[in-house]
This record gives C-alpha cells, structure tokens and sequence, in this order.
C-alpha cells in the first residue's frame, strides 16, 4: 500500500481535533501495509499536552523516528507524525498480524504508572482514532490491539487499559456514520516547528541562582503555566524557590537536576508550553 496519506483527514471525518506535524506526508517508510493498530503510552513527562513530540517524530537513541503514526496529547488532540511505517511495535504478534508494517501505532500521552488515570474522554479518543486508522484497510476491530497484547512478556502498555473493552469499543465506532467534520480549520503547525523550538532555545540566556533580570521573570512564568498553579512569584529574583521548581522540573524531564537553566531546559520549557 506505501504511505497512507488519508490519516489526518479520516481522524477529522470521526470529529477529532487534528494537527498535522510537519512532514509527516513523507515520514516513516513506504513499507507499510497495516491492517490493525496497536494502542500505546508514552511513559513520557507528566506536564505538558504532547510533550513526547519532539521524540515521537525525531526517535531516541537507539531507536530512529518515527514512533508512531499518531501521538494523541493529553486534551484528545491528534498529531499526525507519520504516514509510513513506524517504529513502535517491535517484536510480538497479534491475531496473525507481525511486524510494524502491519500495524499503525498510536502513542498516547501518559506517565504510564497509574500515577495518570485515564479519564473517560481519553478512552473514547482512542477507540475513534483506532476506528478511523483501520476503517478503510479491512475495518476489523479484532486487529486492534494494546502493546502489552502484542508483547504480553516485555511490555505493559497501555498501562490500565483493557484490550477487549477497547475492541468493543472501536467496533462501535466502526458501526456508526462519522459525524460531520466541523467546519474550522485544523490547527496549524509551523512547518519548522521543531527547529523552531531550538532556535529559541538558544536564544535564551543561561539563568541560576542568584540572577534578577526579565528572563527569570519569563522563567518563572513558564513554570507557574507548566504546574498550573502559581507556585512561584513572578518578581525576577532567582532565589531558593526558583531553584527548586527547575532542579523539580528538570528531574521530571530526565534532565541533570543542577537548577541552572541552559539549553537543554530551555527546549523542554518551550516545548511544554506547545
């Protein structure tokens, strides 16, 4: 079959709210016959709406991008990263099914330790999404599938979440007409929005304990819109409190916890404000 390129449009024909990350017409391999899709978490950072994006699309060590063909952010919002074959299911099978290019992958944005309940609206989401994704390649909903079906022995994914009830779910999806696609536009991404995010990052200066100026006042912003609470006072003055919610931050985000903010944590601040 090659790319499918009919995603973003079949996941707005179920009444989706879709962005299309740039390239993604052209990303992941043209090996790509899928039949079903296996359903996924990110296991990424716990703030943020897609902050496994940037991952998602580009890969991890050891592990070229893309990961899937669609990350679904926290807020049900479907990125669509790839129309080729992705790397995501890896060793496994499922109802005859083996091998990425059997199957889509939908990465869905959660800390995957139960830490996260799922809520309801999520569920819903994803049970479209996968409908959506199978309906013009055989529309079986018994070749959806979660991953740690798929690798019943190394994976766990998607953590608290029941196969068959998904499958029944999508099934009754698939019975039903598509709504009408809403009439506005989807959101736009910059087509260089990744670049974009390391160039201002770079663009940043490098703040610590001990410095008053206007960007640690825009620090201490981004921080207070990251947690959704103002735990810090936008004054300026990084102080001992400051210092502590980026040394937080930074852990949270895999990242040397020093509380000094350089490159590195500024791309996950401008990332996480997406």
């Amino acid at each position: 079959m090659g790319r499918d390129l009919g995603i973003a449009n079949r996941l707005r024909a179920a009444g989706l709210n879709v962005v299309e990350v740039a390239g993604w017409q052209t990303r992941g391999s043209e090996s790509f016959n899928p039949r079903g899709s296996v359903d996924h978490h990110t296991a990424g950072p716990k703030n943020g709406n897609a902050p496994s994006l940037r991952i998602c699309v580009n890969g991890r060590a050891g592990l070229p991008g893309p990961l899937c063909n669609v990350l679904v952010g926290r807020d049900n919002t479907c990125y669509v990263v790839a129309a080729g074959r992705a790397n995501h299911a890896g060793l496994g099978t499922w109802n005859g099914l083996v091998g990425n290019s059997s199957v889509f992958g939908v990465e869905r944005e959660n800390v995957g330790t139960g830490a996260e309940p799922w809520r309801a609206d999520q569920t819903e989401a994803a049970a479209k999404i996968h409908a959506a994704l199978i309906s013009i390649h055989g529309a079986n909903p018994e070749l959806v599938c979660e991953h740690k079906e798929w690798a019943p022995k190394r994976k766990i994914d998607a953590y608290g979440i029941d196969g068959n009830q998904m499958r029944s779910m999508v099934r009754s999806f698939l019975s039903k007409p598509n709504p009408t696609p809403p009439p506005t536009p989807p959101k736009p991404v910059a087509n260089n929005f990744l670049k974009d995010i390391s160039d201002a990052a770079k663009k940043q200066p490098i703040l610590k304990r001990g410095i008053n100026s206007v960007a640690v006042k825009n620090l201490q912003t981004n921080i207070n819109a990251i947690v959704k609470k103002n735990v810090l006072k936008v004054d300026g003055d990084f102080g001992a409190s400051t210092e502590r919610w980026v040394k937080q931050f930074q852990k949270d985000r895999g990242l040397t916890a020093d509380g000094v903010v350089g490159y590195n944590t500024w791309v996950q601040i401008l990332a996480s404000r997406f």
